[in-house]
């Protein structure tokens, strides 16, 4: 099935997709996303080098898109949506999208992948959603990788909130009590917020919630859990706490409590300690693959389990540190790949310096086609495997 030889593959785009059956002369493509964050600049970024080395757009058409232009190429057409971080934004962001009658949805992020499964799961022929997104927390987009919508597949960041409380203990082994902020309207902050009561819980640590609705719901959120008398302050990720993550340091900065975040690269947004991963092109590069082999036919999204990327790193931000009054321990220095030092020089481990540099080189379509394969190969659902994983499920709810 994902074997097809090179020369058929790589006609690919050359041959406008012919498998995928539509009202234009080539397939059409929405990008969504809630809002502006670099991380997700650098996941589409990624999405668009994959159509470049596929051949569907060319180093010229990747520099106009990349500036997030809708164009109307010769072998693909893409339109772009941003809601702005505003929740009603995203219903008509995707009424627009689906109005233009694109072939594909490509979202970012909880609330706008969500909404677009549930939208496109109430039409008679649902349009296919690519995510790249938290899918599980609160049935986003599916309750496990092989039990999801047909027309449903996506890549999500590892995410553990255990991990980051053994490296919160590493930090500070005799915390008694955590802070916890994260949206209430968002699916991932409730359920993030519920995770990590439940991974505190197993650890004797008391944790005090705060919940917002927006960014200037904040500052009053983090004066709340200061009066609790909380050590620190633990963030899920969804979509409040990853765009006010500055906002949220700097009023850290002023009260003198660090701030742990899942994912190590939020150390260059602001965060004290991020411990966890952040495969933000890798994610990108998986939801290309995913979106180029169903162009082509080449994979049936149905039978499409949902992959994971990325190992569990531990990032530090001296800088942030300093600020608050927190020296950092030499067990957490110890496990940081990256630290961001005074004045904000960055040092790097060899594997993310290698990270960055894939950034933006296109790989010849020669060099990547059979680790694609394998890849897409790999995330294959068997009845067996839905089987499984249903049952699983269902004894985990009574």
């Amino acid at each position: 099935m994902y074997k097809k030889a090179l020369f058929l593959f790589s006609l690919a785009c050359l041959i406008i997709f012919a498998p995928i059956a539509t009202a234009q002369d080539n397939p059409t493509i929405a990008i969504l996303r809630f809002g502006a964050l670099p991380n997700v600049d650098i996941t589409e970024g990624a999405i668009l080098d994959v159509l470049e080395s596929y051949g569907c757009i060319s180093t010229e058409e990747n520099r106009i898109l990349e500036a997030r232009r809708d164009y109307e190429g010769e072998h693909i057409t893409i339109y772009w949506g941003d809601a702005g971080f505003d929740f009603p934004t995203v219903n008509l962001m995707l009424e627009d999208a689906l109005d233009k009658e694109v072939d594909v949805l490509i979202t970012s992020g909880a609330t706008v992948t969500q909404t677009a499964v549930h939208i496109t799961s109430e039409m008679d022929m649902p349009t296919p959603v690519i995510f790249v997104s938290t899918p599980y927390e609160g049935g986003i987009a599916a309750e496990a990788a092989c039990v999801k919508p047909d027309h449903v597949a996506g890549v999500s960041a590892a995410l553990s909130y255990d991990y980051a409380f053994s490296v919160l203990l590493m930090q500070d082994p005799d915390i008694e009590r955590v802070g916890v902020i994260h949206s209430t309207s968002d699916a991932s902050g409730r359920h993030g917020a519920q995770q990590i009561m439940e991974s505190a819980e197993s650890l004797g640590i008391k944790i005090y919630t705060a919940g917002v609705v927006s960014l200037a719901d904040l500052l009053p959120a983090a004066n709340s859990l200061v009066d609790a008398g909380v050590g620190a302050i633990m963030l899920p990720l969804d979509t409040i706490t990853s765009s006010g993550l500055p906002i949220i340091t700097e009023i850290a900065s002023e009260i003198g409590l660090p701030v742990f975040f899942p994912s190590f690269s939020a150390i260059f947004y602001g965060a004290t300690i991020g411990a966890g991963s952040s495969p933000m092109y890798t994610n990108g590069i998986n939801a290309g693959r995913i979106l180029t082999a169903h162009l082509n036919g080449d994979v049936d999204i149905a039978r499409l389990g949902i992959g994971t990327t990325g190992e569990l790193l531990v990032g530090v931000n001296l800088e942030s540190a300093e600020a608050q009054g927190v020296e950092i321990s030499e067990a957490v220095m110890g496990e940081a790949i990256a630290v961001i030092e005074s004045g904000g020089r960055r040092t790097l481990a060899p594997g993310v310096l290698a990270a960055i540099a894939r950034r933006g080189k296109i790989i010849p379509l020669e060099q990547r086609q059979a680790g694609d394969q394998d890849w897409l190969a790999s995330l294959h659902c068997t009845d067996e495997m839905i089987a499984e994983q249903q049952a699983a499920l269902d004894a985990a709810s009574g």
